[in-house]
């Protein structure tokens, strides 16, 4: 059971699996050469039950470490939150028990045909007769057949068809619940849109009808379909978050589209549930549903291999109320504001005239980031006027998001809120070792632009120290 082990809430028991395979197989191996080149009788018959004892122990060990796969991982598919997610979970039922169905049939012909046939010591009987050629045989293989892949290929269209066609429900337009009036004109009668924009390796979320974007943690409203337009600027990437939706690829040069929805609406969750009472009950029962069942932290990855980084592209997903969505697109239009309450005018007044008379951690790393270290060249942060980078991923209230480096960096507790230590030592790491931490990406280097390509005014390469580096973390964490 050591073998089973989780790494970001992704449980890893195949490659328990995989090691008992591999055992099986070069075991089997050493056995047979051992048994066919040595020709004493009695070692033979040692090694012909052992075989025996080691199949027997073999097939045990592999069904205890199937006994450790849970199917309520983080990301497991098993877990549907979501009407796209459970269309998708009951077509791959359907097909399961179909080919089940399908092996025990074959299987247990095959079995029945192996013992019942089996040559036996001494029998001199004839060989029984074949099959083969018989019209009836043959032509209910083949009826048998179509009417399988019949009964599978009628629900997979049904799924098709429902997954890409964005649903009409007159609920999830954004003036029946978005809390705001900053909608952009002519937007109110249509769903949430989100723009999810994948880069080496790194997730952008644009929300355009509310006119913000942030990065590697999505938000979204829980019992509301959510369209998602998928683009890419450089590879393929795959955006796939399994508690709520199945894969859909980011292709440069093409527009894809898919939609999501966590937890039901309140009519197809009255269908489901039958509640009784009031109107008034109704909603509070389907609100306690929501509350208690969808509002939750959900993890998403690439599902593409995009490079050297690929396994480390990974985002989040918060689902949330309607009024909590509400502030916090607010809050992310308002930005961040200056260090200990400075006016973002009088602090470049200083910056630009007298840097000296900022002082302390948080204004020394709030230097750093506009000056040496370039962070302002690709990062922008809301309400900063002079951080408006495009190139890498928006900072605005970063201190917030519960993870770094693309969901690769954790500091999120157990009780959902954020480790302010662990998140101190994520900021260091991820700046100091960028490299390491992500190999081959931009941050490192960038055609000059990197932080790993920093120089001094001989053009001799110069580093951040571990002091510079201290000080960004500490005003990062001040992005709240």
């Amino acid at each position: 059971m050591l073998l089973i082990h989780e790494r970001n809430g992704r449980y890893t028991c195949q490659r328990g699996l995989l090691a008992v395979f591999v055992y099986v197989f070069v075991s089997t191996r050493v056995l047979n050469y051992l048994k066919f080149r040595l020709h004493i009788f009695h070692v033979k018959q040692f090694f012909h039950g052992y075989f025996r004892i080691h199949i027997l122990f073999t097939s045990l060990l592999g069904l205890l470490l199937l006994s450790g796969c849970n199917l309520n991982s983080r990301m497991s598919t098993f877990k549907a939150r979501g009407p796209v997610a459970e269309a998708q979970l009951d077509l791959f039922y359907i097909t399961l028990w179909v080919v089940v169905g399908l092996f025990i049939a074959v299987g247990g012909v095959l079995l029945i045909a192996v013992i019942k046939f089996r040559e036996k010591k001494g029998d001199t009987s004839p060989l029984p007769s074949h099959g083969h050629g018989n019209p009836l045989v043959e032509i209910g293989l083949i009826g048998g057949s179509v009417l399988l892949l019949v009964v599978i290929a009628v629900p997979t269209l049904r799924a098709i068809w429902f997954t890409h066609d964005l649903p009409i429900q007159p609920e999830s337009e954004l003036k029946a619940w978005y809390p705001g009036d900053d909608v952009a004109e002519g937007e109110e009668s249509n769903i949430l849109t989100v723009n999810v924009i994948g880069y080496q390796w790194w997730w952008a979320f644009e929300y355009p009808q509310l006119g913000i974007t942030t990065a590697n943690e999505l938000i979204i409203p829980a019992g509301k379909a959510v369209k998602l337009n998928l683009r890419s600027v450089d590879v393929i990437h795959s955006f796939w978050l399994p508690q709520i939706a199945g894969k859909v690829d980011l292709i440069p040069g093409r527009a894809n589209y898919m939609w999501i929805q966590a937890g039901d609406t309140f009519e197809k969750w009255a269908e489901k549930n039958v509640p009784e009472g009031s109107e008034a009950g109704q909603k509070l029962a389907y609100e306690n549903y929501l509350e208690d069942e969808i509002h939750d932290y959900y993890y998403g990855q690439c599902a593409e291999f995009c490079g050297e980084s690929h396994a480390r592209m990974l985002f989040r997903a918060s689902v949330v109320g309607d009024d909590e969505f509400g502030a916090w697109v607010s809050d992310i239009k308002t930005g961040n504001q200056a260090p200990e309450g400075m006016s973002w005018k009088d602090w470049y007044a200083n910056y630009d005239k007298s840097p000296e008379v900022l002082t302390g951690d948080v204004h020394e790393g709030l230097k750093l980031f506009m000056g040496r270290a370039k962070c302002a060249t690709c990062h922008a942060v809301n309400g900063n006027p002079r951080a408006l980078g495009v190139a890498g991923p928006n900072l605005t209230h970063l201190a917030r998001r519960y993870s770094l480096a693309a969901g690769w960096l954790n500091h999120r507790t157990e009780d959902g809120a954020v480790d302010i230590e662990q998140q101190y030592k994520n900021f260091v790491k991820w700046i100091d070792k960028t490299e390491e931490v992500k190999p081959g990406n931009l941050m490192w280097k960038a055609n000059g632009g990197g932080i790993g390509e920093l120089i001094d005014a001989e053009g001799e390469l110069s580093l951040l120290t571990e002091e510079e580096v201290h000080k960004i973390s500490i005003y990062l964490q001040t992005l709240k």
